[in-house]
């Protein structure tokens, strides 16, 4: 089977993880997987190609002219009853740029989304929705030396800077207590410039980031549906409520903690309900300073539970979210399209 991947935006982590990741890992399991730039697009490599996969085009900050709309669909249109077409995505983006995405969904003979909420919302546009659940790349996360940090260290990642008041208060009530608990803040974390045992990082390429994260012991994940600012931005960019927007995006964060042998302590969000087992893959819990703070505590003090739960989600992490499982997943979706 020859598979093609075409994106939009090469500086997305998205297109990082959904196009190129993926496409190594059809490679290594023996599929012939390539990548392509959108405008770069001919019809040859239409014809050449069984399984065409558009990686969220029109959802990723990249302004696809209508010139370029019209040239892609009339290769769909053309090409349809030939090859097969398949729009992916995984974020709940499907309005932008005046619903671009959901003209894909309605053009193509499938799509792959990450979760089963997602489905619920492209199912209105596309027939033949199938779900796989994301993942890492195992192998090159092992590659990364280890940040030797120092004492005992918690770790924040938000592009969005998603529950930001939270993380604050959190930070706060640690540092009142005087423990030797530092915290790593990464991405849309500016705000806590200057904030006592912080160090912030903003926007951190993949190896950085993971580099870091193997220097702390706790990821945490808030993500509470009540945060204003949010809440304001998610829902003008989405028509959605902020709630369906969170509960559509992926555990990609346990996943990584898993890898690096961090304890994730998660908002209870879908997703990362399906994900986590409460104390033994890692923690979740409701959106009140206390209670993160008391697990915060908890894993802080009790290193053989450290132990128990870090063991517990690397195995998890390696059985179920791997770049192999993920590819080998990938390819039962791409064989059943082609039974379409």
């Amino acid at each position: 089977m020859n598979i093609l991947f075409v994106y939009s935006n090469k500086n997305d982590p998205c297109t990082r993880k959904c196009s190129f990741e993926l496409s190594k890992g059809l490679k290594k399991i023996g599929e012939n997987s390539s990548e392509i730039y959108y405008q770069e697009l001919s019809e040859q490599m239409i014809m050449d190609n069984d399984i065409i996969i558009f990686q969220r085009l029109g959802a990723n900050g990249i302004i696809i002219s209508l010139k370029d709309d019209y040239r892609i669909f009339d290769l769909i249109d053309k090409y349809y009853h030939s090859k097969k077409f398949v729009y992916m995505i995984d974020d709940l983006v499907i309005e932008e740029q005046s619903g671009l995405p959901k003209k894909f969904l309605n053009k193509c003979h499938g799509a792959i989304c990450f979760n089963e909420q997602m489905k619920q919302h492209i199912s209105l546009y596309c027939k033949k929705v199938y779900v796989m659940r994301t993942f890492v790349d195992i192998n090159l996360i092992k590659k990364v030396r280890s940040n030797d940090l120092e004492g005992f260290n918690i770790s924040w990642i938000s592009t969005g800077a998603i529950g930001k008041e939270l993380i604050l208060d959190i930070i706060n009530e640690i540092n009142s207590r005087e423990l030797d608990i530092k915290f790593i803040t990464m991405s849309g974390s500016s705000f806590l410039n200057g904030v006592e045992n912080v160090k912030s990082y903003r926007y951190v390429p993949f190896t950085k980031m993971i580099y870091l994260l193997n220097g702390t012991q706790i990821l945490l994940n808030p993500a509470p549906n009540n945060d204003k600012d949010f809440k304001e931005r998610m829902e003008k960019r989405t028509k959605k409520t902020i709630t369906e927007c969170l509960n559509c995006k992926t555990e990609l964060k346990y996943a990584l903690a898993g890898a690096t042998n961090n304890i994730i302590i998660s908002s209870k969000t879908v997703p990362f309900l399906y994900a986590i087992k409460n104390k033994k893959n890692g923690l979740l819990v409701e959106d009140d300073v206390n209670e993160w703070v008391n697990a915060i505590i908890k894993l802080y003090e009790n290193e053989k539970l450290r132990e128990k739960i870090i063991r517990y989600a690397y195995k998890d992490v390696n059985e179920h979210y791997s770049l192999k499982y993920a590819s080998k997943k990938i390819l039962e979706i791409f064989n059943e399209i082609i039974g379409i």
